[in-house]
C-alpha cells in the first residue's frame, strides 16, 4: 500500500511540475508541486526495506513525467532525440534529488534541505555551461508567462527564480509535515508564517519593480517580418530560394516606411551565402541593396547559412567541411546579417548550438554520426561555432546584440551582448519545427525572461511560430499569430542602462557550484575518517 501511495505521489509531482510549461500563466503550481515527491521519499525511508534505490527511482519517475509532458513536441522533429534528451535530463535530475538523500543519512534533515537547494542551482548552472546544454526546465523558467512577479530577475536572472521555488516547496512540506505531525502550535505557526513571507515578499518587490520601471532609451522604429515558410514543406525543399526570397522582400516592401531604421527577418530567411572579399556581390543580396538605395536609412538583420573557406595554410578544425569536388574545406555557421548602405556586411555567427540538430556533441569521437543531422539548408553536417558574441552597429543610433534561436535561453549569453554595448536585443528563430505545439510560445517566453534580466527591448523575428516586440518589463507590445503570415511595425526604446544581473551574471549558480563541490568533499572526508575509525590498524 505504502508503495502505492509513493507511486501516486511522485505521478501527481511530476504533472504539478509540467503545468506551467504547458498552459501560460500556470507558475503558481512551482511553489509546492515538489511537496508530494517529498511525501513519497518520506513514506519509503520509514519502511524497513526502503532503499536509497528506490528514492532514486522515485525521483526519477517525477522527473521523467515533467520531461515528457513539458517537452514532448521535440518528437515532431525526432522521436528518438525528444526520447534520448527526456531521459537523460531525468536521470541527471534524479541524481542530484538523490544526492540530498546521502547528505541526510549523514548529517540530518536540515542539511538535506540546504544541500538540495545548493545541489539543484549548481546542476541548472553547469546544465547551461557544459557541452549538452539543455537549460529549458530550469525552475526559474516557469515564470516566462509571469513576469510581473519576476522583475527582480533584474538583480538574480532565472537562478533566483529556482531558489524562491526550491525554498518555497521545503518550507510548504515543513508546515504540512508539521501539522500532520501535531506538531506544537506555536512551532506550525511559525513555519506557516515564514512560508508566506518567502512565496509573497518576493512578489510585493516585484509588484512594486513592475508599477515604478520607466522604459528607458531614445526611440527607434523597427519592422519584424514572418515571412511563415514550413521547415518541413518549403523552406528546405518545396519553394526556391528565389521564390522565398521575392516572399520576404514583397512583405518587406509593402510595409517600409521613411521612418522605419531597422527591419529583421528570421533565421535562416536568406539562403546560403559564401564569406569571402566579394561578400556584397553575391547575386542574391542585390535586391536587399536595391530597397536600401530606396530606404538609405533603413537596416536589415536577416538570417542565413553562411559558409568560410579555409585557405591553404590554415589548420582545419573539427567542424570542417570538404567541398564536392575535395578541393578544399571550409565551415558551415548558422548566422545574422547586417545589411546596410556601407560596403561591409556586418555578421555575427550563433555561438550557442543545438546539439543533435546543428552539431554533434563530442564532434571528435561520434563524427561518423553527422550523416543523421537535421537538413538546415546549405549542409546537414555539424555546423561551426563562434568563440564570442558579436554586437551589430545601427548608424548613429545605438548597438545591436543578434541573438539566434536556442541562444535566447541562456540569460547570461544574453547578458554579455548587453555588457558588450547592445541597447537592443533581436531574437531572430525558426520555431515551425515545433508545429502548434507548447514549444512555440515557451520559447517566445524566454524571451520576455531575458527582457527583464537585461531591462533591454527584445524585438522577435520568426519564420513560423510567434514574432513579437517585448519592452522593459517583459511585457508584449505587440505579436504576430501562431504561425501566421505577416509584418509589425513599432518603435521601440534602446537603454543603455546596465542591471545587476548583467554587471555579475550567473552569480548564484557559481556560488552554489563551489558550495557543492565543498559538500562533497566533506561528505567524502566524513566517510574516510569513519571508516579509518572502523579500521585502526
Amino acid at each position: 500500500m505504502q508503495k502505492k501511495l509513493s507511486f501516486f505521489l511522485s505521478v501527481i509531482s511530476g504533472i504539478l511540475l509540467s503545468l506551467p510549461w504547458l498552459f501560460p500563466g500556470q507558475s503558481w503550481t512551482l511553489f509546492f508541486a515538489f511537496c508530494p515527491l517529498l511525501f513519497a521519499e518520506d513514506q519509503i525511508a520509514k519502511q524497513k526495506d526502503g532503499r536509497i534505490s528506490q528514492l532514486f527511482l522515485t525521483a526519477f519517475l517525477t522527473f521523467l513525467i515533467w520531461n515528457l509532458l513539458s517537452t514532448w513536441w521535440i518528437a515532431h522533429v525526432s522521436l528518438v532525440g525528444m526520447l534520448l534528451i527526456t531521459v537523460l535530463n531525468a536521470i541527471l535530475m534524479a541524481s542530484v534529488w538523490w544526492s540530498r538523500q546521502l547528505v541526510s543519512r549523514k548529517f540530518g534533515h536540515a542539511s538535506s534541505m540546504f544541500s538540495l537547494i545548493v545541489f539543484w542551482l549548481a546542476f541548472e548552472f553547469v546544465h547551461h555551461n557544459w557541452t549538452i546544454p539543455w537549460p529549458w526546465l530550469s525552475l526559474g523558467n516557469s515564470f516566462a508567462n509571469s513576469v510581473e512577479i519576476v522583475q527582480w530577475y533584474e538583480f538574480t536572472g532565472v537562478s533566483g527564480g529556482s531558489l524562491w521555488i526550491l525554498a518555497s516547496n521545503l518550507l510548504i512540506y515543513s508546515v504540512i509535515k508539521s501539522i500532520l505531525q501535531w506538531s506544537p502550535f506555536r512551532k506550525s505557526i511559525k513555519l506557516a508564517g515564514l512560508a508566506l513571507l518567502v512565496v509573497f515578499l518576493p512578489m510585493l518587490f516585484s509588484w512594486y519593480l513592475y508599477a515604478t520601471y520607466t522604459e528607458k532609451g531614445k526611440l527607434l522604429e523597427v519592422l519584424i517580418l514572418q515571412p511563415n515558410i514550413d521547415p518541413y514543406k518549403e523552406k528546405f525543399s518545396g519553394m526556391s530560394s528565389e521564390d522565398q526570397i521575392n516572399r520576404l522582400l514583397a512583405l518587406a516592401e509593402s510595409n517600409l516606411t521613411g521612418s522605419v531604421e531597422l527591419v529583421v527577418a528570421p533565421e535562416t530567411a536568406w539562403p546560403p551565402l559564401w564569406e569571402d572579399s566579394v561578400f556584397t556581390q553575391n547575386q542574391s543580396l542585390i535586391p536587399l541593396s536595391e530597397i536600401i538605395q530606396s530606404y538609405p536609412e533603413v537596416n536589415f538583420i536577416v538570417g542565413a547559412i553562411t559558409q568560410r573557406k579555409f585557405r591553404d595554410e590554415e589548420v582545419v578544425s573539427e567542424t570542417a567541411q570538404k567541398s564536392a569536388d575535395g578541393s578544399y574545406y571550409f565551415d558551415a555557421f548558422n548566422s545574422a546579417l547586417m545589411i546596410d548602405r556601407n560596403p561591409e556586411v556586418q555578421i555575427s555567427h550563433k555561438s550557442i548550438l543545438v546539439n543533435g540538430v546543428e552539431r554533434m556533441p563530442f564532434q571528435k569521437y561520434f563524427s561518423f554520426l553527422s550523416k543523421y543531422l537535421l537538413h538546415l539548408g546549405g549542409t546537414n553536417s555539424s555546423l561551426a561555432a563562434s568563440g564570442e558574441p558579436a554586437i551589430f552597429s545601427v548608424n548613429t543610433s545605438g548597438k545591436i546584440g543578434p541573438v539566434i534561436c536556442f541562444e535566447s535561453a541562456f540569460g547570461e549569453y544574453c547578458s554579455k551582448l548587453v555588457k558588450r554595448g547592445a541597447n537592443l536585443l533581436v531574437v531572430i528563430t525558426n520555431d515551425g519545427w515545433w508545429r502548434k505545439s507548447p514549444g512555440s510560445w515557451q520559447h517566445f517566453g524566454y524571451s520576455r525572461l531575458r527582457a527583464v534580466e537585461t531591462r533591454r527591448t527584445l524585438v522577435r523575428s520568426a519564420n513560423t511560430g510567434i514574432s513579437g516586440f517585448i519592452n522593459q518589463r517583459g511585457e508584449v507590445l505587440r505579436k504576430t499569430g501562431l504561425n501566421s503570415y505577416g509584418a509589425i511595425r513599432l518603435s521601440v526604446r534602446m537603454n543603455d542602462k546596465i542591471t545587476f544581473y548583467v554587471s555579475y551574471g550567473d552569480y548564484l549558480g557559481r556560488i552554489c557550484l563551489v558550495l557543492s563541490g565543498l559538500t562533497v568533499i566533506y561528505l567524502l572526508m566524513h566517510n574516510r575518517i569513519g571508516k579509518d575509525k572502523k579500521n585502526p590498524h
